[in-house]
């Protein structure tokens, strides 16, 4: 094999794709520049398992000598004399750096925006998320079809069939309760990251507007009775509709009260602080002195 053609081993694991280059191209595991591409994984409940994948080249004869020859200890001591200069012109050099920088924190968001609109999710991570899906579905007995597209970071997985009804059942927890395990699973195999969103029909739209709906029924109701009201068991982006809803409302105030995944929205008028009902008012004596 020539020095610089790069070969792709796989196996169970990282230490048997490493044997399984070794054993092919007959060298030792000390003459491969090793690339780690995958580190496998084992799966869930035995769903969606991937091999670990090497990328494998042999070292070249100029860079294994090089690596052999030892250090000189008299280059050391010199080295070791040198830090306290080094050491004051590094902090010179990051003084001068961090002097024109205006407004780090704003620059660090713009680049990690910058970043997430250069993102484009793969295709072996659309691939997988599908395998998966369809795997999951009809292990609950749910078999259905899946279509899988991008935009960007933004992944979107559509499950349509006559089971539809079944898996959008319970306002969408077990479509959520889906949505969260794609995303875990995903999120082991893959650096990318990928926004994942899971669809059943046309259960999104729909429940999307029903929740805009039912948040302005709620404020009115608040605005005319003086009582908090709320919404239980939303998932955040649920929580997001009604927010927004609401957002330009100034007679109501919305927030969201509980721990974990799911959380209520309650809806209350200003100054309330989100209590359930009305103020108790102080009771007033009749009897006068």
């Amino acid at each position: 094999m020539p020095l610089h053609k790069k070969m792709e081993f796989e196996g169970k694991d990282v230490a048997e794709a490493i044997s399984n280059a070794c054993k092919t191209l007959n060298v030792s595991q000390e003459n491969l520049d090793i690339e780690v591409l995958t580190t496998g994984t084992s799966g869930i409940f035995g769903l969606c398992r991937q091999k670990a994948r090497l990328r494998v080249a042999l070292k070249k004869e100029g860079s294994d000598k090089a690596e052999e020859k030892p250090p000189k200890r008299a280059v050391k001591v010199k080295v070791e004399k040198e830090k306290p200069l080094e050491k004051k012109k590094e902090r010179v050099v990051k003084e001068k750096r961090k002097a024109p920088q205006g407004q780090p924190v704003k620059e660090a968001r713009e680049a990690v925006r910058e970043a997430r609109e250069d993102f484009v999710a793969g295709e072996d991570l659309l691939a997988d998320l599908k395998v998966c899906l369809v795997r999951i579905l009809e292990l609950m007995n749910y078999p259905s079809e899946v279509s899988v597209s991008s935009d960007k970071e933004n992944v979107t997985a559509q499950i349509q069939g006559e089971y539809i009804n079944e898996i959008v059942e319970q306002n969408g927890k077990i479509l959520d309760s889906l949505q969260y395990l794609l995303r875990k699973i995903i999120g082991k195999k893959y650096s990318e990251k990928a926004i994942i969103s899971l669809d059943a029909g046309d259960f999104r739209a729909v429940r999307t507007e029903e929740l805009k709906q039912l948040g302005l029924e709620l404020a009115a109701e608040v605005k005319k009775s003086g009582k908090t009201r709320s919404i239980p068991s939303l998932n955040p982006s649920e929580r997001r509709v009604v927010h927004l809803a609401l957002q330009d409302d100034k007679d109501v105030r919305s927030r969201s009260v509980g721990e974990g995944l799911f959380k209520k929205v309650l809806i209350y008028r200003p100054g309330s602080k989100g209590r359930k009902g009305p103020a108790p008012k102080r009771k007033i004596s009749n009897n006068k002195k």
